[in-house]
């Protein structure tokens, strides 16, 4: 719409003033609105771009491979928690070295659903009978005492046991104390006569 066109209607100059600042008023609101929508729809389009992009390198993950770490993860876990009731459960029956027992039991041991010694009590009977030699008698307070006899109170206290003899022999302590405490290993090689 123009000024011509509106003077060759036979409109007064003022009311032809008042359509054509109101058709630029309308005109420039409708400017504004395209440009907003011009700017979404660019953005929209970026986010499409960036979405097709994440599912094209979605589409190329292994699932399968995913799914077989997770089941390795899982079985990992669930042996792991095994291993650690073993533990417990040797180290409450007085064994004095759960890693060599871990070892010689290898996977014989059978667990439930819960990932639980099946039947504990007669598995240590078993366990104790084959590896007596690994087992202290555990007394009530929870201290271990080699002997089958209780201690009398007037007995001494014996010294202490050397992980390095041959009778005590224990590589797991040995290392421990190494680490823990490398003074008190070097006496104890020194009285076994170990360099």
């Amino acid at each position: 719409m123009d000024r011509k066109f509106l003077e060759g209607l036979g409109l007064e100059k003022d009311v032809i003033d008042k359509v054509l600042d109101q058709n630029g008023a309308e005109i420039t609101a409708l400017k504004t609105q395209l440009t907003t929508k011009d700017t979404e729809i660019k953005t929209l389009r970026a986010d499409l771009i960036t979405a097709n992009n994440r599912i094209g390198e979605l589409e190329k993950v292994d699932v399968e491979d995913l799914e077989r770490q997770l089941t390795e993860e899982r079985e990992g876990r669930a042996k792991d928690k095994k291993e650690f009731e073993l533990r417990v459960l040797l180290s409450k029956e007085g064994c004095t070295d759960t890693d060599y027992l871990l070892y010689k039991l290898g996977d014989g041991v059978e667990f439930d659903d819960k990932g639980e010694v099946k039947d504990p009590e007669n598995f240590m009977k078993s366990v104790k009978e084959q590896y007596a030699g690994q087992f202290q008698e555990v007394q009530p307070g929870g201290t271990g005492n080699p002997s089958n006899f209780p201690r009398k109170r007037t007995e001494v206290t014996p010294p202490e046991k050397n992980p390095y003899t041959e009778k005590g022999w224990n590589l797991t302590e040995q290392m421990m104390m190494e680490v823990n405490d490398p003074e008190k290993a070097k006496r104890l090689k020194a009285e076994a006569n170990v360099e």
